[in-house]
């Protein structure tokens, strides 16, 4: 026989997530846009645009470009630059580089508040290269990059592609291919692929334009989805006209498409869907947050939740409701040695140097282990979390019941010698 004392502590949620639409640099909604009713090089207008619910520090924003419409005539070209972010809103500065008419540029928004999302930003970039490389933070649930399109100037005719974005344990590297290209601009978001569904990249050189049908994995139960402009190809014969689609019908499509009098030559593009409905594991920070105890130390002085004791035969699971203004979670463990155990720790996490690690129990020099993971929760669905205990381990499994139940181990600990 031996014991496992299980405590169990919350943290009440902060706001993690906003996204929405800005239409206001378009003519047909803004009647007094200078971008439209000017012909000057290089006017601009700015717009500021609030959150709906402060943020606790300042969020991450990322941006979809949705529609771009403007004339043909070189030089052309457009900039969206972000800039006074703040907890309760930012600016969106957008510049015509073009003498010529400008008619819309419409995009998406997505601000983060939340370590498991980064994003970089490269904006107005002149004489751009073909290959950057940028560091992020060490976070070892990023394991997928996004980039985006959102300022470029030409001078004649221009393409633009996107022809690798690799990501590693510490870096970002982002590559393309231009021709008449001036002046380009980007950002990078990294992320995880339980949060982030990321399409293939396709180069369409259809005139009616095209769509990618959206896969989604087991589990995603949210389908928030959007066509992703990477670059395209413009010889100045047709006005720059295209928009962005997607369909919820039989199944998810995500499409580009041009109207009225366009034709572009190609249009590269993929796709993205955000799933809210998973909590998943925010951090484990392995040896450097498990404590070894010596038995002189009063750890009764805590507050367990519960303590389990069982004989060899027994195998006993409970479910814990969390509810829904929970934010994150800690679960803090204490195993109870008998003997010169060796216990093997698992964290089912995306990269490989979250993968495991061991531990050697000694009642003569360490007689009881103190380990503690932290777990991130979604507040967009009710959350569970199920402990299960055998004679020789411990789990936690996350478990989300909506249409279908869906079951994730997180960690496991085992007795293996």
């Amino acid at each position: 026989m031996y014991q496992i004392l299980l405590y169990i502590t919350s943290i009440l949620a902060v706001h993690k997530f906003e996204q929405g639409f800005v239409n206001h640099f378009n003519y047909v909604q803004n009647p007094n846009l200078i971008l439209f009713l000017s012909s000057t090089q290089f006017r601009q207008e700015e717009i500021y645009i609030p959150f709906q619910k402060q943020f606790t520090q300042v969020p991450n924003v990322y941006l979809n470009v949705e529609t771009l419409d403007f004339e043909y005539t070189f030089p052309q070209g457009y900039s969206l630059d972000l800039h006074s972010v703040g907890t309760n809103g930012f600016k969106v500065k957008i510049v015509c580089e073009s003498t010529h008419i400008f008619y819309a540029v419409n995009f998406n928004w997505f601000a983060f508040n939340d370590e498991r999302v980064q994003i970089i930003n490269n904006f107005m970039i002149t004489n751009p290269q073909n290959q950057y490389t940028h560091f992020y933070q060490k976070n070892c649930q990023i394991n997928v990059a996004l980039s985006n399109f959102i300022s470029y100037y030409a001078l004649s005719s221009q393409y633009n592609y996107q022809t690798g974005l690799i990501l590693t344990s510490e870096s970002v590297t982002i590559s393309f291919q231009f021709q008449g290209i001036q002046q380009f601009g980007y950002q990078i978001l990294l992320s995880s692929s339980d949060i982030f569904l990321i399409g293939p990249t396709i180069i369409s050189i259809q005139p009616q334009g095209s769509n990618q049908v959206v896969n989604f994995p087991t589990g995603w139960t949210i389908q928030n989805c959007f066509a992703n402009l990477l670059g395209f190809q413009h010889d100045g014969s047709e006005n720059v006209r295209f928009f962005t689609n997607i369909t919820y019908s039989s199944q998810v499509t995500a499409g580009i498409y041009p109207w009225s009098s366009t034709y572009i030559q190609s249009m590269q593009y993929n796709h993205y869907c955000i799933n809210h409905a998973f909590f998943e594991l925010a951090k484990f920070n392995g040896l450097m947050q498990s404590r070894f105890l010596d038995p002189n130390n009063e750890i009764d002085t805590h507050i367990e939740i519960k303590e389990i004791s069982y004989s060899q035969n027994q195998i006993l699971s409970e479910e814990i409701v969390i509810a829904q203004t929970i934010e994150s979670i800690s679960i803090i463990f204490y195993w109870q040695c008998i003997d010169k155990e060796l216990l093997k720790i698992q964290i089912f996490c995306p990269e490989q140097w979250c993968t495991q690690t061991n531990i050697k129990c000694d009642i003569n020099k360490i007689h009881t282990v103190r380990l503690l993971a932290k777990f991130l929760l979604n507040q967009n669905s009710q959350n569970y979390i199920k402990i299960s205990k055998t004679s020789v381990s411990l789990s936690a499994t996350q478990v989300i019941k909506l249409s279908n139940e869906y079951e994730k181990l997180l960690f496991k600990l085992e007795k293996v010698a």
